[in-house]
């Protein structure tokens, strides 16, 4: 099943990182600026197929489209979680534009891979792809049927489960994280499902203030994911 992106970030991020995907990309004719500049030498130095399409003011002619073949997620068990610090694991985030923007926080904190779950969850899209700034490419993503079992295995890889829930110690007064961390993002409006919540070492919550019960789930793992960036640089 061939895909499209549209994003010019994302397209960048695809050439660099997983050309292979890639069938073909389309170029307005006459479109010009860096960033087109750059997909067109990236097409040359990766050897992907590039044409030129009449500009139309709308669709694929007016901008820059990458035709790709269906996204293809990995198996945790072909992951090689040794050299990686932090993973993110999300708990039924349906919305694609969260999903995207946490893949662009996890890729800009310095974690290596994402685990989402194979129902019930935003899927990697278009929509996410933009979302992320094609930045979710830099990531390993693995799908995955259970979340709970996906989390006994990071343990067993030696990571400590941090979910993020209200009733969690306060992620701003003292909280460490370990060298190997795997965080938990529960969905937009429930949060960390129960037995989710029970694997978990460990729960940290984001003090709010003026009567706001809660932050866009997006917003709390960007929170998260850079307290534990701050937490590895000042120990290292």
């Amino acid at each position: 099943m061939t895909e499209k992106i549209t994003s010019k970030n994302a397209v960048i991020e695809l050439l660099e990182n997983d050309p292979s995907r890639i069938e073909k990309i389309v170029i307005g004719k006459g479109l010009k600026g860096p960033k087109s500049e750059a997909v067109i030498k990236l097409c040359r130095e990766k050897k992907v197929r590039y044409d030129f399409a009449p500009e139309t003011g709308r669709g694929e002619g007016s901008g820059i489209t990458a035709f790709v073949s269906e996204f293809r997620y990995l198996k945790l068990e072909e992951i090689d979680f040794d050299p990686l610090e932090c993973v993110v694991v999300l708990d039924g985030i349906e919305d694609p534009h969260n999903l995207g923007a946490i893949a662009r926080s996890a890729a800009a904190s310095g974690c290596g891979a994402l685990v989402i779950p194979e129902r019930n969850s935003a899927s990697v899209t278009d929509v996410a792809v933009s979302a992320s700034a094609g930045n979710i490419f830099k990531l390993k993503v693995c799908r995955v049927k259970n979340v709970v079992q996906a989390l006994e295995y990071l343990q067993e890889k030696g990571f400590w489960v941090t979910g993020t829930d209200m009733d969690g110690r306060p992620l701003f007064e003292g909280y460490d994280f370990t060298a190997k961390a795997a965080i938990v993002i529960g969905s937009e409006g429930k949060g960390l499902r129960h037995l989710v919540k029970e694997k978990c070492d460990d729960i940290v919550s984001i003090p709010l203030d003026n009567g706001v019960e809660s932050l866009n789930a997006s917003v709390a793992a960007a929170l998260v994911l850079f307290e534990r960036k701050r937490n590895a640089n000042r120990c290292s």
